[in-house]
């Protein structure tokens, strides 16, 4: 008897030792995530608020206390909204993931739509209106008309380019009085492609029972090409076939391809070697089927003169920009010289191999001109070939607008002519070819024999700041 009184204490104690930690270990987790797999060390998870509303179809008045649904990736959530038809959750994400969000309250029809998460950033949901049922709700008629209601996303990246890949359609089916058809009278939706770039497109599924809001859904999913995507939903009824034909998916490119890569900078001579300036280097970054990379596709900068924006994100039309500023280290080319500076663009291609693209820029800095010879005297009759020159202070051609004007002065100036490089307006160029020019001065009035005193003056004016040069000589 003592044996078995001493047996039954210990589980006793047993048992109110293990209560409090089956209790305490079962508190449900607040908080629901996806991280798109992996493994090893855990990136840090970035928060999502989603929010949406849920009104009265017919009357507009918020609906309290409907039960909501949100499903996804590794997300299963149960809310119901407030007073005023609200509800809130938040969802933990590395990646963009599709939701899918049913609300359903007694009395009122069901209601099923589609959206995407993006990692830290909010998502407020389109109104959803839920329609009331009444008792003598007559049932729907046969299907008439069918047309894409909602859809997840207008547009999916290539595959194996980091976006989503995926994208949900959903079609719905009335009748004549405009009244999504019931489960009484569901009809198979057929699905297929009739037009797409070709890379290896999938719909899923290739047909479908509506549902009892009338509904079809179907998932795109990209293939390797950039383009839009056309898909029929179709349903083929013993004396009619009815079909929508929406062009709703766009499918952006890849990733990089060092064919399909250049940089373009807004000047090749840039007047900012003595002042403070700024100018845009711009990037177009394409895959390998030609097509624009995906947006958001990273390419960073870098340069030997200056300072640059690191680094931009592609825009749709895989372009973007960066923001070049004149200043310190100041350019030196170690075959050109100085002035000379090299802006290099790099990104990172499917082979995970990083490819670049470079442009000289030239930093051009206060002019300065001279002329050879520096004084002249002109026969009767005869004349005289000068020489300028015009550069910056390291011997470089002048910026895109510079002007150079060379004139003449004298007591009977009619007697005199210029005749040449005279006039000029610079190129955004590089090349010292445009820094000598030539041009001559022509006694042109030869039956007087006067000597008289005659100035040349070269005047540059431009981006890189004003120069002047004034010679003497004479002419008879």
């Amino acid at each position: 008897m003592p044996t078995n009184f001493s047996v039954k204490t210990f589980f006793l104690k047993l048992l109110i030792f293990f209560i409090p930690f089956v209790i305490f270990s079962c508190t449900p987790e607040s908080t629901v995530t996806t991280t798109g797999g992996g493994g090893g060390t855990n990136p840090v998870l970035q928060k999502s608020a989603v929010s949406g509303q849920v009104i009265n179809n017919l009357t507009g008045v918020p609906i309290d206390s409907v039960n909501v649904l949100i499903t996804g990736p590794s997300i299963n959530i149960n809310l119901k909204t407030d007073t005023q038809g609200k509800f809130i959750t938040e969802i933990e994400t590395l990646v963009n993931v599709n939701i899918s969000i049913f609300t359903s309250k007694s009395g009122f029809t069901t209601d099923t739509s589609v959206a995407v998460v993006i990692p830290s950033t909010a998502l407020n949901l389109d109104l959803i209106k839920l329609k009331p049922i009444t008792s003598g709700t007559p049932p729907s008629g046969d299907p008439v008309s069918i047309f894409l209601a909602s859809q997840s996303s207008t547009s999916i990246g290539v595959k194996a380019s980091g976006s989503i890949e995926t994208a949900s359609l959903i079609f719905e089916i009335r009748d004549s009085s405009n009244t999504p058809i019931d489960i009484a009278h569901s009809v198979q939706v057929k699905f297929n492609i009739v037009a797409a770039p070709g890379g290896g497109e999938i719909i899923s599924p290739s047909s479908v029972n509506t549902n009892n809001l009338g509904q079809a859904t179907v998932n795109i999913t990209s293939g390797t090409k950039a383009g839009v995507v056309q898909i029929r939903a179709q349903i083929d009824l013993p004396s009619v076939t009815i079909f929508s034909d929406p062009v709703s998916v766009a499918i952006h490119g890849g990733l990089p391809d060092l064919a399909h890569f250049s940089i373009i900078p807004s000047l090749v001579n840039f007047p900012a070697l003595d002042q403070f300036s700024s100018m845009a280097v711009a990037v177009s970054v394409g895959d390998k089927y030609s097509n624009p990379v995906n947006p958001g596709t990273a390419v960073h900068f870098e340069t030997t003169g200056g300072i640059i924006e690191g680094s931009i994100s592609t825009n749709i039309q895989g372009g973007g920009s960066a923001t070049l500023f004149s200043g310190n280290p100041k350019p030196v080319d170690p075959t050109l010289g100085p002035g000379f500076a090299t802006v290099t663009a790099s990104t990172v291609d499917e082979n995970h191999i990083t490819i670049t693209r470079s442009a000289l820029i030239l930093f051009s800095g206060i002019p300065s001109v001279s002329i050879t010879p520096t004084t002249f005297a002109i026969p009767n009759g005869g004349s005289q070939a000068f020489t300028i020159t015009v550069t910056d202070e390291n011997g470089n051609p002048l910026a895109k607008g510079t002007t150079i004007v060379v004139t003449v002065d004298a007591v009977t100036v009619d007697n005199i002519s210029l005749q040449g490089q005279v006039d000029i307006e610079l190129p955004d160029t590089q090349s010292p070819a445009w820094t000598q020019f030539n041009f001559s001065l022509f006694d042109v009035f030869p039956a007087s024999d006067e000597l008289m005193g005659v100035s040349l003056t070269i005047k540059v004016n431009g981006p890189n700041g004003l120069a002047e040069r004034t010679i003497l000589g004479t002419s008879r």
